[in-house]
């Protein structure tokens, strides 16, 4: 894999370099002072085995998604700022991934690894999709979901169905009983939903169903 990356900051740069660094099968690592410089760069080269990561501060309006338009197979990491509607924005607009600034060193190497692997990373203060509420648990925010791009796309009817349910926050006994199945085959078709969509949990689960074009389920009623 050759890495790209692009930082107006000297000193961030630096920081960014030998974090990539650390990475295995890295082939080659470039750094730019400017996104546009790195698009120059990367002009005549390739798509294949490619990932960019580009700073905010070096990004215009439109940037990030010409770049996912012109190039569709080189996969984008934005790292920027705290502000959750700007990473919103950056994900909805097509980057593969976004990561605070503060935060590199303990997310950067995770958001490379899942996106290399063809998933989408979502940074722990958002976990959802563009422009929705976020979405929180007893034990706070929902933390970031990793899961495949094309996630979804080989559920069937029944497990997108099974999926909806487990976003509106139904029990498997719930889901058995409103669809006429056993808890038993309800989690078989879990456990199927957990393999497609790339994710280990039922909370990453929902934050990838986020992502989806899923029906619309009644939340349950609350016990009487």
């Amino acid at each position: 894999m050759h890495l790209l990356y692009s930082d107006q900051d000297p000193a961030f740069r630096k920081r960014l370099n030998a974090i990539l660094r650390q990475f295995t099968g890295v082939r080659s690592i470039a750094e730019y002072e400017t996104f546009a410089e790195l698009l120059d760069a990367l002009t005549g080269q390739a798509s294949t085995d490619r990932l960019v990561v580009a700073a905010t501060n070096g990004l215009q309006r439109g940037d990030i998604q010409r770049f996912v338009q012109d190039r569709p197979t080189v996969p984008l990491i934005v790292v920027g700022g705290n502000d959750p509607e700007r990473m919103r924005a950056a994900l909805g607009e097509g980057a593969r991934g976004y990561v605070r600034r503060s935060d590199i060193g303990s997310e950067l190497a995770t958001a490379v690894s899942v996106v290399r692997d063809g998933g989408v990373y979502v940074p722990p203060v958002i976990g959802m999709r563009a422009g929705s509420e976020p979405l929180m648990t007893t034990a706070g925010p929902v933390p970031a979901g990793f899961f495949r791009e094309d996630a979804g796309q080989t559920l069937t009817p029944r497990q997108r169905e099974i999926l909806a349910m487990i976003r509106a926050g139904h029990s498997n006994t719930d889901i058995a009983e409103a669809l006429a199945l056993t808890v038993g085959t309800v989690k078989i078709h879990i456990t199927a939903i957990f393999k497609a969509l790339g994710v280990k949990n039922r909370t990453q689960a929902i934050v990838a169903a986020e992502w989806l074009d899923l029906p619309e389920v009644p939340k349950p009623k609350p016990a009487s």
